[in-house]
């Protein structure tokens, strides 16, 4: 694959039966239509792991990922964040413990600024926070649970944001209020790049 400059994201898929290419300009709002929920699934793990399987090619932020040193690697993932079903909220710990553990493993951002994000973020989508970062996530409903996912992505402050599959398992009321996802991570993150990814089933 011929390295593009200013692609946050450069990826080719060639199976032998279909091929997908999928270029997305840094700090653009982009999304990406993927046939079906397995080439979804692999598309996101590989920009999550900065690794793709046999067959794929992938570049991000210009850097191609094939034979990457780990710590090189390790750096290029601490790039990128996802709010996806393939990053699932730790059921053993509650909204706040899943937040901020990684804050809290890496030292930073520093954990009051997590809780003033947390705080801020909550309140303007309506939501008493002392409340809703106390309850585990079985105790939350589809939309609270991509709330959760959203506010963690934030707190990573990636220059790459997966939004997986945003809207799947919502109804029409939930749908107008996530909206406003897009609206706070621009404000939150102007320079990042924002990737909506979704699948259509192939016939």
């Amino acid at each position: 694959m011929k390295s593009e400059a200013g692609l946050a994201v450069s990826y080719l898929r060639t199976d032998g039966i279909a091929e997908i290419y999928v270029g997305v300009p840094a700090g653009t709002v982009a999304r990406v239509h993927l046939p079906g929920e397995a080439a979804r699934a692999r598309f996101v793990t590989a920009l999550l792991k900065a690794k793709c399987e046999s067959g794929d090619a992938l570049e991000l932020f210009g850097e191609p990922v094939a034979g990457l040193a780990p710590q090189a690697r390790a750096r290029l993932r601490r790039r990128v964040a996802a709010l996806s079903p393939i990053v699932g909220l730790m059921t053993n710990l509650n909204v706040w413990e899943n937040v901020s553990l990684p804050a809290a493993y890496h030292g930073t951002p520093p954990l009051d600024r997590v809780a003033g994000l947390a705080v801020e973020l909550l309140a303007d989508l309506g939501v008493e926070p002392r409340t809703f970062l106390a309850r585990l996530p079985e105790e939350l409903d589809a939309f609270e649970r991509k709330l959760a996912a959203f506010l963690r992505l934030l707190v990573a402050r990636p220059e790459l944001a997966l939004l997986d599959g945003l809207d799947e398992g919502l109804g029409r009321a939930e749908r107008s209020r996530i909206e406003r996802f897009e609206t706070e991570l621009r404000e939150r993150l102007p320079l990042a790049t924002l990737l909506y990814v979704d699948c259509k089933e192939e016939d």
